[in-house]
């Protein structure tokens, strides 16, 4: 155990040297740590919502170069090719020669900077449905993402509502963190934006994710109702589910598997499992500031996501419902953490990078 401890701390102290880089584009934010793309924030405007995907494990442009090649994911609108062309933004293109920071494509006589790409085996989220199998449950759990069921009776969470972008601003594009802050408007039955929701998502070399979040309800009263289908989640890939891996979800009490954490309020759990052949985990954390404990909807088939509005549903009705109103104009801060790290729970030096997530 010492030396999966051991490497951690000496990959959180190279991270911590790496500079995060955000490049804003049309449609999308570009996050890279090191040089290396970490994630993108999709702005959403082809979809029911704004959500992070994909998101890279730690090595896994490391794993990618000394398999060289395989599948990779493009990050960057207009991504420009060694022939002077452009790739498209989204699309998966197969790599069969690594040459950096060149990459070939294969059947086509060009290359692909490794800086414009993720390689999808090193997802640390499940592939969108246009790029899966056809067993696929739950499409609406998109990467990462911020909506809930039942604000005002709209169902966001089931993509019944719409989240639409209105602006994105970096804030820090460079340098020890990277900052920006999007406005997403909450869209009535009516069209009409109901909820603005402002998140400052905060990105650290050591893959913590800080997202600081405050809903402003527009004109009228917002009531979030009890639901378990919220808020802050993501969705991990197929091989780290708990129900295939049977690798450990791990609270910070010391309690071990979804079932016995589902519903539980506590300052953070740790799921983990393999991303190409290599022991990876997310740990969602909560905030003591915020305005109460939230509980873990936390699932073996890899959906992961905390929640501060569910307070019957997650108790199965022994607590009484606690819908949450915020009056006209008024607004309610949230604050939530994910960490993406390498190695098992013991490893990953989680209590340290806490307190790192409760001072932003």
């Amino acid at each position: 155990m010492r030396w999966l401890t051991l490497i951690a701390l000496l990959w959180t102290t190279a991270a911590q040297a790496q500079d995060v880089e955000i490049v804003k584009n049309e449609h999308s934010l570009k996050i890279s740590i090191g040089g290396e793309v970490f994630s993108v924030y999709n702005l959403g405007h082809d979809y029911a919502k704004p959500f992070m995907y994909p998101v890279a494990a730690p090595g896994a442009l490391d794993q990618f170069v000394a398999a060289g090649g395989g599948e990779v994911y493009v990050a960057q609108e207009q991504a420009k090719l060694k022939s002077g062309g452009t790739a498209i933004f989204g699309s998966q293109l197969t790599i069969n020669k690594v040459e950096r920071p060149w990459l070939k494509i294969a059947g086509v006589d060009d290359w692909i900077n490794e800086q414009d790409v993720i390689p999808v085996a090193g997802f640390i989220t499940r592939r969108l449905k246009a790029h899966a199998g056809k067993d696929y449950d739950h499409v609406h759990h998109k990467g990462i993402w911020v909506s809930i069921d039942e604000v005002n009776d709209i169902r966001y969470w089931a993509e019944r509502g719409v989240i639409r972008n209105d602006a994105v601003e970096v804030l820090e594009a460079s340098g020890d963190v990277g900052r920006f802050r999007v406005t997403n408007h909450w869209l009535g039955n009516d069209g009409e934006p109901m909820l603005e929701e402002k998140t400052t998502i905060t990105v650290s070399p050591n893959r913590l994710l800080s997202y600081n979040i405050a809903f402003k309800a527009l004109g009228q009263p917002v009531t979030f109702h009890d639901t378990k289908e919220g808020l802050f989640g993501i969705r991990l890939p197929n091989d780290m589910r708990e129900s295939v891996a049977g690798a450990p979800v791990v609270g910070c009490n010391g309690d071990v598997g979804t079932k016995a954490l589902w519903g539980k309020a506590m300052p953070w759990i740790d799921y983990t499992g393999p991303v190409d052949g290599q022991l990876c985990g997310v740990t969602l954390m909560d905030d003591p500031d915020n305005f109460r404990p939230s509980r873990y909807h936390v699932r073996n088939y890899g959906l992961f996501s905390i929640n501060p509005f569910g307070e019957s549903a997650y108790t199965n009705g022994e607590q009484q419902a606690q819908p949450y109103t915020i009056e006209a104009d008024d607004t309610l801060q949230l604050h939530y953490g994910l960490y993406v790290h390498s190695g098992d729970t013991a490893a990953a030096g989680i209590e340290e990078v806490y307190g790192q997530f409760t001072r932003h």
